[in-house]
């Protein structure tokens, strides 16, 4: 089914505003999850809605909460979400990287105590849109194993690289092959994942979504290369927020909350003239379309090309919402 975005984030707001949250919060909650859902992020939209709900109503996530800056030292602050809104204050924290970063070409804010971001590729869009080379991740609770192990050690760690050419090119990926979010859109769909998104029960590679959101045995991107980065990534994320890690989140809270984060903005027009810039992008992205093709009918892949032209269709013929899911939204 095809839903109209007035429509769908009239829902989220109804549900938020249903669970006492202030009406220019539920505002600009409701707003980017709708905005998530018709750029085609189903997995962290609509579909992540239920959930992020549940947290709300548990009492892991704090509505009224503002981040505050903790330290600041030149062009890296500390800054604590004391479990706020975890999409809104990952926002501003992505502007305030921004702001800092007019200051010294670059800014750096490590936040802590923050709830799951949603969409990790929006800050990063958000950055691009402005001009900005935008980095952010996050650190979660432990749901996949390190790579010669089948126990959840490590997480998932998603990582946003931005770069403002002309379409923005970005790379938003998991540390996994598959998000569970993705795993959970593939279920849905009745579809096996396109290459192994995991092991099944007697550690055999899998494209079944199903038995890797059961047995949460999911492959590491990469193999070992992805297990590695995960754990990088938190221990750089831990460090600079002066947060908490993988393992404490996992083994002091019940939940997936008070997470590590790391938002990076970098002035790149004082660099560069804007001419210079846009020619030498360009030049990247032709070399790497005009290559010639694996298959005749596929396109060479550049990342996040395809955000605009999704979220032009969606606009048009209304966003796609699977029944079900439309179904527990209504029922919220």
């Amino acid at each position: 089914m095809r839903v109209s975005y007035s429509e769908l984030k009239a829902e989220f707001k109804r549900v938020l505003l249903a669970r006492n949250v202030a009406e220019p919060i539920a505002e600009a909650c409701a707003t980017m999850f709708a905005d998530t859902t018709q750029s085609g992020v189903y997995s962290h939209g609509v579909n992540r809605f239920p959930r992020f709900i549940q947290q709300l109503e548990k009492g892991d996530i704090h509505p009224d909460a503002e981040p505050t800056k903790v330290l600041s030292l030149g062009a890296i602050e500390q800054w604590d979400a004391h479990q706020g809104i975890g999409n809104l204050t990952a926002k501003k924290m992505m502007d305030r990287a921004m702001a800092i970063a007019d200051q010294f070409g670059i800014g750096v804010v490590a936040l802590k105590n923050a709830n799951h971001w949603m969409r990790g590729g929006g800050y990063g869009w958000q950055a691009a849109e402005k001009g900005y080379i935008g980095i952010c991740w996050t650190n979660s609770i432990a749901v996949m194993p390190p790579w010669g192990a089948k126990e959840c050690r490590i997480g998932t760690n998603p990582l946003i690289i931005a770069v403002p050419s002309n379409p923005i090119t970005m790379v938003d990926m998991s540390c996994s092959m598959y998000s569970y979010g993705m795993l959970e859109v593939n279920r849905l769909a009745g579809l096996q994942t396109a290459v192994d998104a995991g092991f099944d029960d007697g550690g055999k590679p899998t494209k079944d979504p199903a038995v890797v959101e059961k047995n949460r045995r999911l492959m590491p991107m990469g193999f070992w290369k992805g297990s590695g980065l995960s754990i990088v990534l938190d221990m750089i994320a831990t460090l600079l927020s002066n947060g908490l890690s993988v393992a404490e989140v996992t083994e002091e809270k019940d939940d997936e909350y008070c997470v590590s984060q790391i938002f990076i903005a970098i002035e790149v027009d004082r660099l560069i003239d804007g001419a210079t810039k846009a020619e030498k992008l360009q030049k990247i992205i032709d070399y790497v379309k005009t290559a010639e093709r694996a298959d005749p009918n596929i396109a060479v892949r550049l990342p996040g090309h395809e955000f605009n032209t999704i979220w032009a269709e969606n606009q048009a013929n209304g966003i796609p919402v699977d029944e079900r899911v439309w179904a527990k939204l209504k029922a919220l």
